[in-house]
C-alpha cells in the first residue's frame, strides 16, 4: 500500500467531538490511518453553533498538542487543523477566518443529511464571495444529492435498485450543477464498504463511476473497525477505478488540481 495518502475528513482529535473519546483512542486510531498508507491526516471535528463549539483557535491547539504525542510515539502523521462546518444560517458569519482544506480555497461542509437543495446555491455565492469554495463532505449520505428524487426521477431510482447505469449521464442533477459552479466532493471509505447501508453505497458508486469525487476521507470516529473498513471501501474503489485512479483519489490530487 501506498505512504502518501491524505485523509480529507477525520474525527482523530480527542474529546473534541462526538470522534475519538481520549488520547488512546486518538493514538490506536493514528496507528491504523499510518499502517494504511496516510502520510497526511485533516482533523475535522464538527464545528457546530449551539453544539460543537469548536473555533479555529480551539482546534490549531489541539492539533500541535495532537502532534506533539505523534512524533514523541513515532506515528509519522501530519496533521492538519480543520474543520467540518455545518451548513445552517450561522455558516457565512465563520467564514473569515475559517479553517481551509490546507492550503486550498476550499471549506469542508456537512449539509444536514435530509435538506432539501434549497440551500446549496446561496451557500456556493456566500462561499464565492469570500474568495472561497465548498468541500462538501459525503454527499452520498445527504438527501440532497440523491438523484433519485432530484432531477435523475424515475430512470434513476430504478438504476439504484438493479445496479445498473442510468440511461443519462447525470448531467441535469444538481450535484453535477453544483460541481460546475466551484463545489467539491470528498466521498467517504466507509460507503464504498457499506457502513451507511445499501442506497448510500449504490449512490456513492454511482458518483465515483462518473468522476465527481475530487478526495476521499475516512470519516474516522472510532478506533473499533477501523482498519477492515478501510480495507474494504479501498477494494472497492480500486475495483471500480483501477490503482492508479484510486490511489491519485486517496492522495487529493484532483483537489489540488482544482478537479
Amino acid at each position: 500500500m501506498s505512504s502518501d495518502f491524505t485523509d480529507y475528513h477525520c474525527h482523530l482529535l480527542p474529546a473534541l467531538d462526538d470522534g475519538a473519546v481520549d488520547l488512546r483512542e486518538s493514538l490506536d486510531m493514528a496507528r491504523t490511518l499510518c499502517s494504511f498508507g496516510f502520510a497526511t491526516v485533516h482533523c475535522t471535528p464538527h464545528l457546530i453553533r449551539g453544539g460543537y463549539e469548536n473555533e479555529p483557535a480551539r482546534v490549531i491547539r489541539a492539533v500541535h498538542i495532537m502532534q506533539r504525542r505523534l512524533d514523541e510515539e513515532g506515528i509519522p502523521l501530519h496533521l492538519v487543523p480543520g474543520n467540518e462546518h455545518y451548513l445552517d444560517q450561522y455558516l457565512p458569519e465563520m467564514l473569515p477566518g475559517a479553517l481551509r482544506a490546507g492550503t486550498s480555497r476550499y471549506l469542508l461542509v456537512e449539509v444536514p443529511f435530509h435538506a432539501g437543495t434549497e440551500l446549496l446555491r446561496p451557500m456556493v455565492q456566500t462561499f464565492s464571495r469570500h474568495g472561497l469554495a465548498p468541500l462538501i463532505a459525503h454527499p452520498e449520505r445527504c438527501a440532497a444529492f440523491d438523484p433519485a428524487t432530484a432531477g435523475g426521477g424515475f430512470r434513476v431510482a430504478l438504476s439504484l435498485v438493479f445496479g445498473k447505469e442510468p440511461e443519462h449521464q447525470m448531467g441535469d442533477s444538481e450535484i453535477v450543477a453544483l460541481k460546475r459552479l466551484g463545489c467539491r466532493f470528498q466521498g467517504n471509505l466507509g460507503s464504498f464498504a457499506g457502513y451507511y447501508g445499501y442506497e448510500v453505497r449504490e449512490r456513492a458508486l454511482l458518483f465515483l463511476r462518473h468522476g465527481l469525487y475530487s478526495c476521499l476521507g475516512t470519516d474516522a470516529h472510532r478506533g473499533e473497525h477501523l482498519w477492515d473498513m478501510l480495507v474494504a471501501g479501498y477494494a472497492v474503489v480500486e475495483s471500480v477505478l483501477g490503482e492508479q485512479e484510486s490511489r491519485d483519489l486517496l492522495r487529493g490530487t484532483h483537489l489540488a488540481n482544482g478537479a
